[in-house]
Order: structure tokens, then sequence, then C-alpha cells
């Protein structure tokens, strides 16, 4: 192993390792509300769980909120570049594990083994606008993984009353230690086999951005 590949891993880990615990803790400060739609509450079998990647940073905190622990540990789509191994790693200390892949790197072969994951019982994961954007724009996969397994797909959002944003493609929202946050789900979706595809698309696009602003008037609208 070279010099720059040991620094690299020494990197990864100890960025990760930081990262996930400083999510934790921002986490459990944080004073959650949420608002369950009935029928997302009643999916007991494996779902496709789908958020922005803006929202990205709470999400293992609102997933177990959701789900529980369930006996076969969920799975999330995450990219192949550098950022995305220290995201892999950080995720997987929090108990969310991970298939490399992305839209414009390994993206077939990762949503073939996703595809394979649900149908064997775990719950995956989908930020369907990363890891490149354009922000807020559903990329296919979500559509093809629920027609070929037929499990239904879990929107989810969050917001917090105190927060940083970045000035980033995404929109990246960081929340502030001891906020107060609320994390919405909406009415599952399903698309089968004989849908009109891009109609599904649209559709699921329409619904994530809707409860996403949701959950960001909740606090100007309190």
């Amino acid at each position: 192993m070279s010099f720059k590949s040991a620094a690299s891993k020494i990197k990864v880990v100890l960025i990760g390792s930081f990262a996930a615990a400083l999510l934790a803790f921002i986490g459990r400060s944080i004073r959650w509300s949420r608002e369950i739609h009935p029928d997302a509450a009643k999916v007991s079998d494996p779902a496709i769980i789908t958020f922005w990647h803006g929202r990205l940073l709470m999400m293992p905190q609102v997933y177990f909120m959701l789900r529980g622990r369930r006996a076969k540990p969920p799975f999330m789509l995450i990219s192949q570049h550098g950022d995305g191994r220290i995201i892999a790693l950080a995720t997987r200390l929090l108990g969310i594990h991970s298939v490399a892949g992305s839209s414009s790197r390994g993206g077939l072969r990762a949503l073939l083994e996703l595809i394979k994951l649900v149908k064997s019982g775990h719950d995956i994961g989908f930020t369907p606008d990363g890891p490149r954007g354009p922000r807020h724009e559903l990329k296919e996969g979500v559509v093809t993984a629920a027609v070929k397994t037929g499990s239904p797909i879990l929107l989810c959002s969050y917001s917090t009353n105190r927060r940083w944003q970045l000035r980033s493609w995404d929109g990246m929202i960081i929340p502030k230690p001891f906020s107060r946050g609320v994390f919405l789900v909406g009415e599952p979706i399903y698309v089968a086999e004989g849908d009109e595809l891009e109609t599904a698309r649209i559709r699921i696009q329409s619904a994530l951005n809707e409860l996403t602003d949701k959950a960001d008037r909740y606090w100007s609208d309190s």
C-alpha cells in the first residue's frame, strides 16, 4: 500500500468517524416532532426511502424514528467519489449500510444490487437528485426500483427552526444543536408494471417537493 493510499484511508476514517459522532450528537439534541401519513405508518414490508440530497444529514436519525431497528439493516445508494467514501463510513457508523454507485458511475450495477436487497427484506434509500443534481430533480432509479420490487416509496423530509444552509448545489441544511425539528413522511407511492414511468417520476418529484416545502413552512407558519 502506497503512502498516498494509506493517508487517504486514514483521512476517510478520521473525518467519517468525526462526522458520525457530530451528527449523532446534533440529532439527539433536537426536539423532534413528527407528521407521518397513516398509511406510511402501517407499512411493515421493505420500503424505498426517498429524500432530497440536501436533507441527507439527519436522515439516519429520522429513519430509525420512523422504522425502528429492523431485523435486516437498511442500505443506501452512495456515490463512489472521495466524499462518498466519507459519507458511506459515517452512515455505516450510524447504522445505515451502503451500496456504491451513482447516476454517472456504476449506477446500473448498484441499482440491480439494491433491487436484490429490497427483495430479500432490506429497506433501501435514495437521494434521487444526487450526487450532483440538478437540485430537486428526480432521476429514474427510484421509479425503476419501485416497479421491479413492488415495494412502496416512502417520501421523507425534515426541517429545523434553527439551521445553517450551505451555498452548495443541493442547498444542504445543517441543523443547529438543541433546535426544534420536524420530520414528515408522505403517503406511500406504488408504481406498477405498465404504469407510465415519466408520469410516475413527475408525480414522485412533485410530492417530495411539496413535502419538503411543507417541512420548511412548518416553522414560518407556526
